[in-house]
């Protein structure tokens, strides 16, 4: 029930999610480059990361063999951006990624939350990655009404059904399925959605969840993203973080 008050909750507040929070810049920099539809370069050199999103992947070598919408993802920051233009950043728990770019959410010089922008537009999923989650609500919100619009990356969006799981199906997927088993125990909490596939969550990250409202009842109806694993022929999904239950 708690989950399912959560899920009306976030469908009456979609008003309120349609633009995140304003808040104040943490640092004022300047572009130099757009790499790509999440991620620039600033003028010292810097690369910075959009938090938040991921956008499809363009191919330098060969253009024509970049991931679909990739290049309009670019195109639309260049609609919004130019270089020399002043962008603001603002942090979250973790600035910096294992590769060196910083991270940050990314404002143009009006203000527009250009990681928004990109997930308003349907060029962009919604991934919450480590602790930066300050928006994960108003991203994920937005994130849904482009998907029930099926907006570009969501045109044929077809989640993965968890009876259906096969060994090809492995990496960053969607799944949707009904809980068929409950179970909890030291280590955290156990989920079977549709008897094949088994979902954790970790006992410390439960309490995000829990916190969030969200709880799970036999029988309910789940679309999950996250990363799918095989041990053997037994399909295995966590979830770490309350954004990946999509509404």
């Amino acid at each position: 029930m708690r989950y399912i008050m959560w899920l009306l909750a976030l469908l009456f507040s979609s008003s309120l999610f349609a633009s995140c929070p304003r808040i104040s810049w943490d640092e004022t920099v300047i572009l130099k480059k757009i790499n790509d539809g999440d991620t620039v370069t600033l003028k010292n050199g810097r690369l910075v990361r959009f938090i938040g999103i991921n956008t499809p992947e363009i191919n330098y070598r060969n253009l024509k063999k970049s991931e679909p919408y990739a290049l309009e993802a670019k195109a639309l920051l260049e609609r919004y951006m130019r270089v020399g233009d002043k962008l603001h950043l603002v942090y979250d728990k973790t600035k910096q990624d294992k590769y060196g770019r910083k991270l940050a959410y990314v404002y143009n010089k009006t203000g527009r939350n250009l990681a928004l922008l990109q997930l308003q537009s349907g060029f962009a999923q919604h991934w919450v990655i480590g602790r930066n989650d300050k928006f994960w609500r108003c991203f994920q919100d937005t994130e849904r009404q482009a998907r029930l619009r099926r907006k570009a990356i969501w045109s044929d969006f077809k989640p993965l059904l968890a009876s259906r799981l096969q060994k090809s199906d492995k990496g960053y997927v969607y799944i949707k399925g009904r809980i068929t088993e409950i179970k909890k125990n030291k280590q955290g909490l156990k989920l079977k959605i549709d008897k094949q596939l088994t979902v954790s969550i970790s006992k410390a990250k439960l309490k995000i969840f829990k916190k969030s409202g969200i709880d799970f009842l036999l029988h309910e109806r789940l679309l999950l993203s996250g990363k799918l694993t095989f041990s053997g022929n037994k399909a295995k999904l966590i979830l770490y973080h309350p954004a990946q239950i999509l509404p």
